[in-house]
């Protein structure tokens, strides 16, 4: 498989009157074309900052300062969307196109005043050369495709007359809309029941095998991680910490956060007799990073005067498995 985006070197700050917040500091992953690649972590982790500096809509004040995100749209044709203006018409033509993205909540992320069928339009009509009739048709035929019954009747209602289900699917139809080549999936199952959680990822995957698309599935669920993703990067207050395969992922974890993350998940038919286990206190504030390695105050392995003082780099443990901890690469540099 080759390549279809390349993040190195990857620095999202924000600039607030607190402070400069970095929360997303040399990152650097691939994803393959047609394939799936997962991102974890806990909330405050930089995934979905990552996602938002692909697509260069970091916000007001977020600006990427440092690195490259190679876009190969065909071979021979490489584009730098780090170098691109966030407003610029060579992203605006990306956007929505070429790279689309589900957002985590989609009743905050469509219009409430604008019909479903007119936002799934909208992108049709901007991105294709159709009147509105073909591209009423268009979105008539997406909503079809994704599972929505009743397209006819549903395209001119309001978000707030779908269910929860029924708006995620809206919201794919509308990602889905001119056939991306790449498909940036924001916790596409918030919020959901498991029933229609597992409808959502299936009615992803048929797509992706149908249209050839590449998938970055951001997510803390690595139940979902484990249907969908073919390899995973593990991220934690910005860094990636971990990059392997999804078999890697579960039966040979390294980093210590990872396997942190592995014990918390419940676990079906074993008898249940003490607690879950959880990892300790909570992400660190992004104004106060810790120093060293920035997981050394929560982690069980920590070495006092040792991960409080050296920054660990990402080394190659075997081909395709990576990890950012000093158990395996000792003093890199100093912090």
């Amino acid at each position: 498989m080759s390549k279809l985006l390349e993040i190195r070197n990857l620095k999202t700050y924000f600039f607030t009157d607190e402070g400069i917040v970095k929360a997303v500091d040399r990152v650097s992953f691939h994803v393959e074309r047609g394939k799936t690649l997962g991102v974890v972590g806990e909330s405050g982790s930089g995934k979905s900052v990552t996602a938002r500096s692909i697509l260069r809509i970091e916000g007001a004040r977020g600006r990427s300062v440092d690195g490259e995100i190679l876009f190969h749209r065909a071979p021979g044709d490489t584009v730098d969307l780090a170098k691109l203006h966030p407003t610029g018409p060579e992203i605006r033509s990306i956007r929505g196109k070429e790279i689309a993205m589900i957002f985590q909540e989609p009743m905050t992320a469509l219009s409430p005043v604008h019909t479903i069928g007119n936002q799934v339009m909208e992108a049709i009509l901007l991105h294709q050369d159709v009147t509105k009739e073909e591209a009423r048709e268009l979105a008539l035929d997406i909503l079809k495709r994704v599972g929505i019954p009743n397209p006819e009747r549903r395209i001119d209602e309001y978000p707030h007359q779908l269910s929860g289900g029924m708006r995620q699917r809206a919201m794919i139809a509308m990602a889905l809309s001119c056939h991306p080549k790449l498909l940036i999936a924001d916790e596409p199952t918030t919020a959901l029941d498991v029933t229609i959680q597992a409808q959502i990822l299936e009615l992803m995957k048929e797509l992706q095998e149908e249209l050839g698309t590449a998938i970055m599935m951001i997510t803390h669920n690595l139940g979902v991680i484990s249907e969908m993703a073919d390899d995973v990067v593990v991220m934690y207050l910005g860094r990636i910490v971990e990059s392997v395969s999804v078999e890697g992922l579960f039966y040979n974890p390294a980093h210590p956060y990872t396997k942190a993350l592995l014990r918390s998940i419940p676990r079906v038919g074993k008898k249940v007799e003490k607690r879950l286990e959880s990892i300790k206190d909570v992400v660190p504030d992004a104004y106060n990073i810790p120093s060293g390695c920035t997981f050394h105050p929560r982690c069980p392995e920590f070495q006092e005067g040792f991960c409080d003082v050296y920054v660990p780099e990402l080394v190659e443990l075997a081909p395709g498995h990576q990890v950012s901890c000093l158990l395996y690469n000792g003093r890199e540099r100093d912090a």
